[in-house]
This record gives structure tokens, sequence and C-alpha cells, in this order.
């Protein structure tokens, strides 16, 4: 299933048009449109943060994604030095806390990519600076959602399951923006939009997780590894999504992890320890 959030109607209206989708009636607090035959679910969110990642967690939490779906979070953002594009966002930096967030970058795509800072209100040229933001390059993108609808979706989907696009409305001129603008922009890239959604649906459904996971015998070497490694949960995670692109590229990270137990690095004597060697093993094979 492809589960798409915008925070606005007029940013969805491309896709309920395209797709047929049906309004679900079972009274939701935000509003929420289907098609079961194309398997597509879209949401409405509302603007900023704490909507944006109520709205999601809310949603995947009822509907319980697999690892044959994905996330799309598409709509309008302000960027800091030009009036127009679209832009698949390969950093994500909260505005608020400076964290930032990397989705993965594993399809082909015609767009141009871009940072975009999640901010609680919106940019506006006569206070705001987004290069001033830790980490934000000249030529940002901003918007009110992006950042949070990543740390919610990364409880339910992996890093290469959730896709940012931001199509650029303003340079930090609010009253530039209107429903008609909005609905304008969406439209004069929607085949690009649908096209791509097409192609990643169909990598998602050919592929799938369960066609990569590693051999048993590479299975209970990768948890005896993490158990030596003293792995947090974050950690834990972090190895396997690891391994898999590792399995994908056809390395031989197996060897990697034997060399370790044969040079006595392994097994660590503490957590601390153990992310120094996790840096390590990164290192060595990427």
């Amino acid at each position: 299933m492809i589960y798409i959030f915008t925070a606005l109607y007029c940013e969805a209206h491309i896709f309920i048009r395209h797709f047929n989708l049906i309004k679900n009636q079972q009274g939701t607090w935000y509003q929420q449109f289907y098609n079961e035959t194309t398997g597509i679910l879209l949401t409405v969110t509302g603007v900023g943060e704490i909507a944006a990642a109520a709205v999601v967690g809310s949603v995947c939490s009822i509907y319980k994604p697999t690892q044959n779906d994905f996330l799309l979070n598409i709509g309008i953002c302000a960027h800091s030095a030009q009036n127009d594009g679209i832009f698949l966002c390969n950093k994500l930096v909260e505005q608020a806390t400076g964290r930032t967030f990397y989705p993965d970058m594993l399809y082909c795509h015609e767009f141009a990519e871009g940072t975009i800072v999640t901010g609680m209100r919106p940019y506006h040229t006569s206070h705001d600076d987004v290069r001033m933001t830790a980490g934000a390059p000249v030529g940002t993108l901003y918007d009110m959602e992006a950042a949070a609808v990543y740390q919610t979706g990364s409880h339910f989907f992996g890093p290469h399951q959730m896709i940012f696009l931001k199509i650029v409305s303003d340079r930090g001129i609010i009253e530039d923006v209107s429903k008609e603008r909005t609905m304008l922009l969406m439209e004069k890239y929607k085949d690009s939009i649908f096209d791509f959604l097409r192609q990643t649906s169909t990598i998602m459904k050919n592929t799938g997780c369960h066609n990569i996971s590693p051999k048993q015998e590479e299975g209970t070497l990768i948890e005896t590894f993490c158990a030596d490694l003293h792995c947090s949960k974050a950690m834990y995670d972090s190895m396997k999504q690891h391994i898999r692109y590792l399995a994908l590229a056809k390395v031989d990270y197996v060897s990697q992890i034997r060399e370790l137990y044969e040079k006595k690095l392994l097994p660590c004597m503490d957590k601390r320890e153990g992310k120094r060697r996790f840096e390590e093993f990164k290192r060595r094979l990427f």
C-alpha cells in the first residue's frame, strides 16, 4: 500500500481525482481517502508538526504498514533561493532541535534533490534565514511537517520506505501562497509524480524485503555479532538495515565480521566499546 500524507486538501486534490479515491466515512477527525484496488490511502494531516505527527501515528497504528508498503509526504514548501521546482528531499532538519534525518535514496528519479528544514511557523524572508539552521546549506527548502512525518513514520517504516517530495510555492512571501496557486503547482508536476509513484510501487512489490534476508547461518552470526556489540535497540535496527544494503550490493560482510573475532576485537567489554566497533565496521564496508 502507498500511504500518502499531505498537509492541505488542495495538495491532495490531484491524487483524489486521478486515482478515484473515495472519502473514508468512518468518522476520523482527519480527512482520509482511499482506493483498495490501487492500494492507495491518502490522509490530510493539517498544517504543522504536531498535527502531522499525530495523524501519521494514528493512521499507521490502525493500518500497520508492512515491509512492502511505503510512505509519501508531498506538498508545497518555501525556498530560500528560487521560486519554483520540485525536489526529492535527501536530508531533513528539525529547526527547533537541529536534529537531522536522512531518507534512503534508493530509486532512480528525475527530480532535483535538496535539504528541507521543518519549522513551527511559516518561513518569511522578513525574519527568517534557514541558512542559519544547523546543517542547512544555501538554497534550502522550508516546510512545517516533513521532519515530524519522518520521526513518527520511522516507528512503522524503514528509511528506504519513506519519500519526501516538495514543490516550491514561494520564497518566503506568505501572501503569494493561495489555494488556487497550490492546486496549479500540483497540476504542473502531476505527471512526473504519478510516474515516480508507479515506478516505486512496482519495485517494492517485485523485490520485497523477504527476498534479501540473510541465510540461517548468517542470521545466527548477525545475532551473535549484535549481542557481542552490546547493541541497543536503535543500534540493532540500524545494523539490520546496513546488512540489508550489503546483501543487496553483494558485499561480503560475513568475512568482515569473522575478521573482527579473529583479531580478538569481539566481544566488546561494554556498550561504549561496542558503539566504536560498530562505527569501524560501517567505515570498512561503506
